[in-house]
């Protein structure tokens, strides 16, 4: 089912831009980069809290004020290992970080829509439902992989399958994500399969006339 929106005036675009979101490990960094390869202007959340994570002083100091062990001594930058293990294990704590992060990456994708305006522009946003970002965009897709070729992801990047079920369960149901957006990708099989959905997917939306 798709649903047509209006883009909020103030991003002074008439082109649309999309919205994709997923569970963790679902693939949505290797759809956003077969969307660029097809020629969208693309930004993800986890590559600007990498740059805040790496060129922020203020948000280092906040995170070794709180976390210890979230400050490497030797090299001073942030050890995303151990601020990922904090978090996905008290949500009190993930909402502290969400609370002084979100802002910031939100401020940084809007002024990257902002200076696209004529481009078909993408916005990868692992928690867009979660904190109702939807009315921002045209379209929203989900991406979708099942329970089991999650568990595999994960494990393949050296989590254990207790913390990778701690970090799935933390986030929403991928199957809420599924029902809230305009259209999913199913990301569970071949890499072929998915850049068919993708390319077909794309050529929609390159068609969409606001």
């Amino acid at each position: 089912m798709t649903k047509i929106y209006s883009f909020p005036m103030s991003l002074n675009t008439k082109i649309p831009v999309v919205g994709l979101t997923g569970g963790i490990a679902s693939g949505k960094s290797t759809a956003l980069d077969v969307f660029k390869s097809l020629g969208w202007s693309v930004i993800s959340a986890d590559s600007i809290v990498a740059e805040i994570f790496s060129k922020n002083e203020d948000i280092k100091n906040r995170i070794a004020k709180r976390w210890r062990k979230g400050l490497n001594k030797d090299s001073g930058s942030i050890d995303k290992a151990e601020v990922s293990r904090i978090i996905f294990n008290s949500k009190s704590e993930r909402s502290w970080l969400e609370s002084i992060l979100h802002p910031l990456v939100r401020s940084q994708w809007i002024s990257f829509v902002q200076s696209h305006p004529d481009d078909h522009c993408m916005i990868e946003l692992p928690l867009l439902f979660e904190n109702n970002l939807q009315k921002h965009f045209t379209f929203t897709i989900s991406m979708y992989a099942p329970h089991k070729v999650t568990l595999e992801r994960l494990s393949s990047r050296g989590i254990r399958t207790e913390e990778a079920e701690k970090r799935i369960a933390a986030q929403m149901p991928p199957f809420t994500k599924v029902e809230n957006a305009d259209f999913v990708l199913w990301s569970g099989g071949k890499f072929s399969f998915l850049e068919i959905q993708i390319e077909q997917l794309s050529t929609q939306f390159f068609n969409f006339i606001t």
